[in-house]
């Protein structure tokens, strides 16, 4: 009988730290980022400026697409322009090995933009996103190295593309219903 009691008072503990760990989650704030809500006839954003096989423009409609939009390549279907001026990913080294090669690198991604309708309203005004990333290079295992730049990268044109997003969310707020 005490080894059920025992066991039982050990399930309630769990539950309840459990439960004292939910109410403090959601007492602080802390929420699930959810998808952009693009209102209906914006959600099609047509890229000016970059071609369609870009990193950024392939992530950008990857993102768009969970949204439940597209980038599209027909400026009379778009509900909003992106207009691109800068898009410019850099690498330089952060520091070097006894030897001279370098140890550490710093990656550097800016996009500098603008959106706009179909009319010519400017909903974002002239704008840049830069995200900065380190990455470690030891002298070994060189080749799996590039390949986690790769990864980097494409992790910063998605983060470049979220941000897009929502600044373009909360932009499209003040506008409403988009005209007809």
């Amino acid at each position: 009988m005490s080894n059920v009691f025992r066991l039982s008072c050990a399930r309630l503990a769990k539950f309840a730290c459990l439960l004292v760990f939910g109410l403090a989650i959601s007492g602080c704030g802390f929420h699930l980022r959810q998808l952009v809500d693009l209102p209906q006839g914006m959600d099609q954003i047509y890229v000016k400026g970059l071609p369609p096989s870009n990193q950024f423009v392939n992530q950008l409609n990857q993102t768009i697409k969970l949204s439940n939009g597209q980038v599209t390549h027909d400026l009379s279907s778009a509900g909003l322009i992106l207009n691109v001026f800068n898009n410019n990913m850099s690498r330089r080294e952060v520091s070097l090995s006894q030897t001279g090669k370098a140890n550490e690198y710093e990656l550097t991604y800016i996009l500098d933009y603008q959106l706009q309708l179909p009319t010519g309203e400017t909903v974002l005004p002239r704008q840049s996103i830069q995200i900065i990333r380190d990455y470690f290079n030891p002298q070994i295992n060189v080749i799996g190295k590039s390949e986690e730049e790769g990864v980097i990268r494409t992790e910063m044109y998605r983060e470049a593309a979220r941000t897009l997003l929502r600044r373009t969310e909360i932009a499209l707020r003040r506008y409403g219903d988009p005209p007809s």
